[in-house]
């Protein structure tokens, strides 16, 4: 930092404030001449303070009486002395660490001293954890995280091969790990093949180097021939198996799919790489006893399995012996002609029965054959046509019959109607004697009283029309008139002649001057 620590001795003394040597005061004279007041006293502090401390320090110790509220109060403290310290809220919604009791922290800041109180404090803008203590709660932290995310778990593991071809040794080139491996896997099993991938161990670079390489073996196993990992180095201080407990290498271990055995340190050491391998061994010669099998125990086991084939192989001998002499002793092995001749009479009745198959089989599709003959020549073109000839002059017949019948009935129907129509026809009546009286406008003259004396009338005849004018109107019953005499006067007809019910006619068109005598009329009187 620059700047030598407080030392008392050499604090330049400051004289108190005086009167002039002149004129001395009595009151001061029987004060001590060395007295300051307490305000006086308080500001030397501060001024002391302020210039034998440096503008930063940091300070070791333990935290005790801690308190968080919007500032963080507490005190540091060792075997010998305590220091009040306090951490203001801006820089504690900052801080990542929260000074808590029996934590032992790095807290750095300025000295103040605070006259109202007279209190010396720390005053804090930075908090971090001390030397192995934090490592221990990150260790702890990452561990709570792993867990939780399950990859821990013994479920997630994958199986360590019993007789693995090749092992990848992640490890430092010459390290003490490396000579155990070999030493061992030489004296278990020289037929195991190792790959060494030289990495640091320790240090900044340890870390991310380790990660690719597990990465690269992952991704090329099948190329390299791979069947296992083996993760390993010495034993050595918490920093410097730190590089072991670093995240990102227990995720690349996580998802590496090729079967990981760790063995770091000693046996009391513990890293995040060994909790989420697939399998951790206290020692590097523990992991390769692990990975590679025992070459005497597997001599051992090849002669026990020889010596089960060869007692195998003899009793199968002896058992296919004795059914070989049990056939030679069968009738069929000892006169074979017999097995000919059965052979022979059971071919004959096979041949017996297919002939008697093939026969029928050939009278079924004869029939079929026919069948499908007669059925063709009912379909043939012309007798289609014949049927189909025969079908229509037949329709044709009928519809002849059926037409002349409806042309019969429609005739007499006509007949009929024309004999009603010329019942009705109102000219037949004229020339039966009667007429029919109309005004000027053409309207029909039904009452006498409904012609005006004076107006002018038009009588209509048979064989023509009379015109009158009116003088007078008569009502009641009137003498039969000559029919031969002509007057302006309308004849009434001594009888009615029936009015059958005609059919519909259309209705006068405006403008018509004659009245039509088929014209519908809500009257029902007959013509005069």
């Amino acid at each position: 930092m620059g700047r030598l620590p407080f030392d008392p001795g050499k604090m330049r003394s400051t004289p108190p404030p005086s009167a002039a040597p002149s004129t001395p005061n009595p009151a001061r004279q029987t004060a001590s001449p060395d007295a300051l007041s307490v305000s006086a006293f308080a500001r030397l502090i501060e001024r002391t303070v302020a210039t034998a401390f440096p503008d930063r320090v940091t300070v070791r110790g333990e935290v005790s009486g801690a308190r968080h509220r919007t500032h963080f109060y507490f005190n540091l403290k060792d075997d010998n002395a305590v220091i009040g310290a306090v951490m203001f809220a801006s820089a504690a919604k900052r801080s990542a660490v929260k000074p808590t009791d029996g934590r032992t922290v790095l807290a750095t800041g300025k000295l103040e001293y605070y006259a109202p109180s007279g209190r010396l404090s720390l005053i804090v803008e930075k908090i971090t954890e001390d030397g192995q203590g934090s490592l221990e709660a990150r260790f702890r932290a990452l561990c709570d995280d792993l867990r939780a995310r399950g990859w821990f778990d013994p479920d997630a593991k994958q199986t360590i091969p019993a007789f693995p071809g090749k092992i990848a040794v992640v490890t430092a080139a010459g390290s003490a790990a490396l000579h155990d491996v070999l030493d061992t896997a030489n004296q278990r099993c020289p037929a195991v093949e190792l790959m060494l991938v030289d990495v640091p161990v320790q240090g900044d670079r340890a870390a991310p180097t380790i990660t690719r390489a597990i990465a690269a073996l992952d991704a090329n196993a099948r190329d390299l021939g791979i069947d296992a990992i083996l993760l390993t180095r010495g034993g050595g201080s918490v920093e410097d198996l730190w590089a072991f407990n670093d995240p990102d290498l227990a995720a690349a271990i996580h998802r590496c799919r090729v079967p990981l055995v760790a063995a770091i340190g000693h046996e009391s050491d513990t890293t995040i790489a060994e909790l989420v391998a697939d399998h951790r061994a206290a020692t590097p010669t523990q992991a390769t006893v692990r990975l590679t099998p025992d070459r005497a125990a597997l001599a051992q086991q090849l002669g026990s399995l020889a010596r089960r084939r060869e007692r195998a192989i003899a009793h199968r001998l002896e058992l296919e012996s004795r059914r070989l002499t049990g056939l030679a002793r069968t009738p069929a092995m000892a006169d074979p002609a017999a097995i000919v001749g059965v052979r022979r009479d059971r071919l004959a009745r096979a041949a017996d029965r297919l002939a008697r198959a093939v026969a029928r089989r050939h009278q079924a599709g004869s029939a079929a054959v026919h069948q499908l003959e007669l059925t063709l020549e009912r379909h043939r073109p012309h007798a289609a046509l014949a049927r189909r000839k025969d079908a229509l002059d037949q329709l044709a017949r009928d519809l002849t019959a059926a037409a002349r019948s409806s042309i019969s009935a429609r005739k007499r129907t006509a007949e009929s109607l024309a004999g009603v129509l010329h019942a009705i026809d109102p000219t037949a009546v004229l020339e039966r004697g009667y007429s029919i009286t109309v005004r000027e406008d053409g309207s029909i003259i039904r009452d006498p009283a409904h012609a005006d004396p004076g107006s002018r009338i038009l009588t209509r005849l048979a064989s023509g029309s009379l015109a009158s004018i009116v003088e007078g109107a008569e009502t009641g019953p009137q003498p039969a008139a000559d029919p031969g005499q002509t007057t302006g006067r309308t004849p009434e007809p001594t009888r009615q002649a029936p009015t059958p019910k005609a059919p519909r006619r259309r209705a006068a068109r405006p403008g018509d001057t004659q009245p039509s005598l088929f014209a519908p009329s809500d009257e029902t009187d007959p013509p005069n």
